[in-house]
């Protein structure tokens, strides 16, 4: 069965919406659902709240204004008279839609899809009781993206992740089997509420069964494995053997000759030669020097390195790294022979490290990019190939808010495109750009782009905090 995604759209009447969390989580979604019905019995709902956690895509630009109001405090059985207590209220505007996306599995999974559809276009409000909306559906074999301007968050526990956390995740309430029946419960406890006898409302029963899940930026989730190098002297292990960046693809080539050269024979051969499973050649391992960065004055030469891949290709990684070892690499001229640096493991938590592998909402390339097209001489081709070589990298282009390009450097520690040693592509007519990018929310590095990116080409580093 070909993949089908079932996608429900709410729209915001008044483009207001006052719930506490953003995005609307799922379950409030579901919750907003049963009071349109005024039924948990409604068609697709039973099939709704067994569903794995949705994908949200949601408008990045929300302004947000928060007051407090003041209502009745009825559930302090001390006061029988008067007594209020004050609320805080999240009020954000809200020009967009906020989509859910489900992926469905098989054949029943569509047709209770279209059941849900028809139950979803009851739905009046959705945050408070304010908030009037409206929802509806659709079944798409096309993998929801996310427009301009947008913010795909995901679940963290979807698909193949890192055990890394982003200080912008957001836990977001999600429905289990059972929440529909403990909704049905606590509206009937608050029907029969008021005790006749005493003269109070007594409180509304705990919240209805539901389990939470942490969301992410898609921009954080964790794209690459990696491993980091030090490039060190031959003769004096422990210094730094530093290398121009203008020679990055020659340095690259020289790692990826060591890499090769250490696991020939092996079952790993071809992962380290870079070559990827056939139904997905870009799973492959990229061999990536790093400039050298942290302040204004620092020299910009290579001294270290990172071996990395796709987060689908982790296995592959802990797998090569057992066979790499602790020994050092050896680096050595194509044409001589000659030993030229030692690659060891290093640790990942230094400055310069950082600099390539934090969160940020601006990137400047260090290196320069080499857009995927044959020519790139209008504002508009070039905006459309740096799309595209975003969609290469699996980053969410909706992420993006702004570009420059320019043949000069935007850093201190770059030179001009011209002075840079580049591979020979077919396409000799396009012209490499040093690019900086501004995204509406942060994102996680390593960041490369482009044609050259698994040579080091491409490369990008976090603006300083």
């Amino acid at each position: 069965m070909p993949e089908h995604w079932l996608v429900l759209e709410a729209r915001f009447l008044t483009e207001v919406y006052r719930g506490a969390e953003w995005p609307p989580s799922p379950f409030r979604l579901l919750q907003a659902i049963v009071a349109g019905n005024r039924s948990v019995e409604a068609p697709g709902l039973a099939w709704l709240e067994r569903q794995p956690t949705p994908d949200i895509f949601c408008p990045a630009d929300t302004p947000e204004q928060r007051y407090t109001i003041y209502v009745p405090n009825n559930s302090d059985r001390r006061k029988t008279t008067g007594g209020t207590t004050g609320r805080e209220i999240h009020e954000r505007r809200v020009t967009g839609t906020v989509r859910y996306a489900y992926q469905l599995s098989k054949d029943a999974d569509h047709e209770e899809a279209i059941r849900l559809i028809a139950s979803a276009a009851h739905l009046h409000t959705l945050g408070s009781g304010q908030d009037q909306a409206s929802l509806s559906g659709f079944v798409t074999t096309l993998r929801p993206a996310s427009n301009a301007g947008e913010i795909h968050f995901t679940p963290s526990h979807a698909g193949k992740a890192m055990p890394l956390r982003s200080e912008l995740d957001i836990q977001l309430r999600v429905a289990v089997p059972g929440s529909l029946a403990s909704l049905e419960a606590r509206f009937q406890a608050s029907q029969n509420r008021f005790d006749k006898a005493k003269g109070w409302f007594s409180p509304v029963l705990a919240p209805a069964l539901h389990d939470v899940v942490a969301y992410s930026p898609a921009g954080q989730a964790p794209r690459l494995a990696m491993f980091p190098l030090h490039l060190l002297k031959p003769e004096s292990q422990g210094v730094f053997r530093p290398f121009d960046p203008r020679n990055t693809v020659v340095v690259a080539a020289q790692l990826r000759g060591a890499v090769m050269q250490r696991t020939a024979g092996t079952r790993m051969a071809d992962f380290a030669a870079g070559y990827g499973p056939e139904a997905a050649p870009d799973e492959r391992l990229s061999w990536v020097p790093l400039p050298s960065l942290g302040h204004a004055h620092t020299d910009g030469l290579i001294r270290r390195a990172l071996l990395l891949a796709p987060i689908d290709s982790l296995p592959e990684m802990v797998e090569l790294l057992g066979v790499l070892g602790a020994d050092p690499l050896r680096l050595t001229r194509e044409d001589t022979g000659e030993w030229v640096a030692a690659a060891a493991l290093s640790d990942p938590d230094d400055g310069v490290f950082n600099s390539y592998r934090r969160e940020s909402r601006t990137w400047t390339s260090i290196t320069p990019v080499i857009l995927p097209g044959d020519h790139a001489d209008t504002p508009r081709l070039v905006r459309n190939l740096i799309l595209k070589a975003l969609r290469n990298a699996e980053i969410d282009t909706g992420l993006l808010a702004d570009f420059a390009v320019s043949r000069v450097p935007f850093l201190p520690q770059a030179y001009h495109v011209t002075d840079y040693r580049l591979k020979a592509w077919k396409a000799t007519r396009l012209i490499p750009y040093h690019v900086r990018l501004h995204f509406h929310a942060p994102l996680r590095g390593p960041l490369l782009l482009g044609r050259g990116r698994h040579f080091g080409l491409g490369l990008f580093c976090a603006d300083p905090k």
